[in-house]
């Protein structure tokens, strides 16, 4: 997997020995976490591995486990629950009733392969009380569960729960490798540097805006609304801020979408003073906030970390976003 070389060597080596039963897969959402889950179990029940830790991707447990109809190998995710409960509960949150599924499961012994691999994708949206039915199955699995959660906010999981599992991180990409995934694959030459560029460090994304011209140009128009944010007056700063609390109610998803743009350009700005060159920024980037300073940069990035906090925290919207924009240093027109 592109950028995760860390992660898949980990995995590569418990392949080789043997796994934890519990995996904590943790980092920004589409990093590649389900998608390495589902290559773990792969490697882990192949029939005909190439090499040691790897696995062949032909055999037929490898292909029944990439259509998701291999006994021994199961996904439990929000549209999973959706599907099972239909107009039941609101599929917010993954409830006590998949816990119960997913203890269920781990409880009999494989059919085919050595493991009895669980896979549950949304972890940190499990309720509290589900958390804590979770954690007998954590604490005393059978020998042959595998349970890998997946986790974009692993801090909203209890500690409990995390100190039950082994922590396998996932980052995002740099700019070049997202660019290189992207040749490799086979993009259009023309296309490379403006989708890498626009990924924010999203491989998965990447691939996906390739197909999807419409995905590209949301996330354009994004990216050029959180620059225009970014680079304005202070008095400007304050207007857009009360603009975006205004529509969060109506639209928490696309909000939190802008503020995270916002927050990669201060990143880009970031890896500027820090001298980070294999990360390339654009020159809009450079020209308006290559001069700032190392810190005050760098508290930019915290104030945006900080108003995201507050919003799930369900601070009031208009006070999160002004104390953000209030945190940020002046920019030179």
């Amino acid at each position: 997997m592109w950028g995760q070389a860390s992660a898949i060597r980990e995995l590569q080596r418990a392949v080789q020995t043997t796994p934890a039963h519990a995996y904590l897969f943790s980092g920004p959402a589409n990093s590649g976490k389900r998608l390495a889950a589902v290559n773990f179990a792969m490697a882990l029940c192949c029939a005909s591995p190439p090499e040691s830790g790897r696995y062949c991707g032909e055999c037929g447990a490898c292909r029944r486990i990439g259509r998701g109809v291999y006994p021994d190998v199961t996904v439990y995710d929000l549209a999973s629950q959706a599907e099972r409960d239909r107009e039941k509960s609101r599929n917010l949150t993954l409830n006590i009733q998949t816990v119960r599924e997913v203890s269920s499961a781990v409880a009999f012994r494989p059919a085919e392969s050595r493991w009895r691999i669980a896979i549950v994708d949304d972890a940190e949206t499990m309720q509290e009380t589900a958390q804590e039915a979770f954690l007998k199955t954590l604490e005393e699995p059978p020998s042959y569960a595998v349970i890998i959660l997946i986790a974009s906010d692993a801090e909203r999981l209890l500690d409990t729960v995390r100190s039950r599992c082994t922590n396998i991180r996932f980052g995002l990409a740099t700019t070049r490798v997202v660019a290189e995934a992207l040749r490799v694959h086979g993009a259009d030459a023309g296309d490379v540097e403006t989708i890498a560029a626009l990924s924010g460090g999203s491989i998965g994304w990447a691939f996906r805006a390739i197909e999807d011209p419409a995905l590209l140009e949301h996330r354009s128009l994004v990216v050029r609304q959180a620059m225009e944010l970014v680079t304005a007056d202070a008095y400007q700063r304050m207007v857009h801020a009360v603009k975006l609390a205004d529509g969060f109610a109506a639209d928490r998803a696309g909000v939190r979408e802008r503020l995270q743009a916002v927050q990669e350009i201060w990143r880009e700005a970031m890896y500027v003073q820090a001298g980070v060159h294999e990360s390339p920024v654009s020159e809009t980037i450079t020209e308006h906030l290559g001069d700032i300073p190392l810190g005050p940069i760098v508290e930019a990035v915290d104030s945006v970390e900080k108003c995201l906090d507050n919003l799930e925290a369900n601070v009031r919207p208009r006070l999160a976003m002004e104390t953000m924009v209030s945190n940020w240093p002046t920019v030179e027109p």
